[in-house]
């Protein structure tokens, strides 16, 4: 049945990337040569002044803040000692409300820090790298299976019919495209969750793959990223034999299961 589905399928070039790393770390070399100098007291090298951050706590002391109810309060970090600890500012900030008191500008002791690491953000092959992401990633599920039969060839199975879900889904895309536009084009999938399994409530497995996708003309950049497939093939995560046992017990089944080994 799959193999009339392919030989039906629309030919066109579909690139499926994932990301090669989340996190960048800086170099311990830089760390290193930032200590000694800190340390030291003295200035600190060009390349090494953006690892230094005045105040760390900005950010998340306006978040908190905000989140509390006291978003009309402004805060102000500052490095004398008249400034008051983030939790002292938030206490402070209740306790005007509370009283009546004019809302005033509290100030807390700024916390400095190094950063050692960068969150990658990551923008799609073919985008400019100030091009944000997209907002949401394009979710496809499968109903999965609940009877203990085979259950590795059944994830299979399921597997199988999500991906082709999934080539549907691709197609539908390419074949939106002016007939003009086609020859040209390329489909760009960046894949944030392979096709996976997550149990169910009850007993048993559902399968669930989440990612974006975009249509590119002319040359792709996929240096950054690690390419899975150059025919629109998306990877499947098989669970484990021990990861499908623990979904297809109740409830009951997995506590005692638990206390027998907390017991060894």
């Amino acid at each position: 049945m799959l193999h009339e589905v392919l030989a039906q399928r629309p030919i066109y070039r579909h690139i499926v990337v994932q990301r090669k790393a989340l996190v960048e770390h800086v170099p311990a070399e830089k760390l290193k040569r930032l200590r000694q100098q800190m340390e030291a007291g003295g200035p600190i090298d060009d390349d090494l002044r953006d690892l230094v951050v005045k105040d760390t706590l900005k950010k998340s002391v306006r978040k908190a803040m905000a989140w509390a109810g006291h978003g009309d309060v402004d805060i102000e970090g500052t490095d004398d000692e008249g400034g008051l600890s983030p939790g002292h500012a938030f206490n402070e900030a209740t306790s005007m409300k509370e009283r009546g008191d004019e809302r005033r500008t509290l100030k807390y002791q700024t916390q400095e820090g190094v950063v050692v690491s960068h969150i990658i953000k990551d923008h799609m092959p073919g985008d400019r790298p100030d091009t944000p992401m997209p907002s949401n990633p394009i979710y496809l599920s499968h109903e999965g299976c609940g009877t203990s039969g085979n259950r590795q060839a059944d994830y299979m199975r399921c597997a199988e019919e999500l991906h082709a879900k999934f080539m549907a889904y691709s197609d539908r895309k390419f074949l939106l495209m002016d007939k003009e536009l086609r020859a040209g084009l390329t489909l760009v999938t960046l894949c944030l969750t392979p096709i996976i399994a997550v149990p169910r409530e009850d007993v048993g497995f559902e399968l669930l793959c989440e990612f974006h996708q975009k249509t590119r003309f002319g040359h792709i950049d996929t240096d950054d990223f690690e390419v899975f497939s150059e025919i629109g093939e998306y990877p499947v995560q098989i669970p484990t034999d021990e990861d499908m046992m623990m979904m297809f017990m109740t409830k009951d089944e997995f506590l005692a299961a638990e206390a027998i080994t907390r017991g060894q």
